[in-house]
């Protein structure tokens, strides 16, 4: 069976919504976030705009890209803060590599207290 580039895109394209949906579900179902109130459906294209700029941004650890997922969908906006856009796409940096360093700094700050 052969698939035409236009079918394995949908595919892919399908599989991903369905990832997305499964986090969302997670996210929602975890006591120990607190969302915002809004509709899950623009929630959902919110995620997928997000999954969209991580993707564009070479992220490929999954435990980088769900953990980014959940800050956008506690924070709404989280991607577009200024200051931390500035941090993860440093010029010659690797943006996965700056939002993991970004976490060990928040990690060993909380650690502290």
């Amino acid at each position: 069976m052969k698939f035409s580039t236009e079918q394995i895109n949908k595919i892919l394209e399908q599989e991903k919504d369905e990832y997305l949906w499964d986090l969302i579900h997670k996210f929602k179902n975890d006591k120990r976030l607190k969302l915002p109130d809004e509709q899950i459906e623009d929630l959902f294209k919110r995620l997928k705009e997000t999954y969209g700029y991580l993707m564009e941004l070479g992220f490929d650890k999954k435990v980088l890209i769900e953990t980014f997922l959940c800050a956008e969908t506690t924070t709404p906006g989280f991607r577009d803060n200024p200051k931390f856009k500035a941090w993860i796409e440093k010029p010659n940096g690797i943006p996965e590599n700056q939002f993991e360093d970004l976490l060990r700094i928040a990690s060993k700050i909380q650690s502290w207290q």
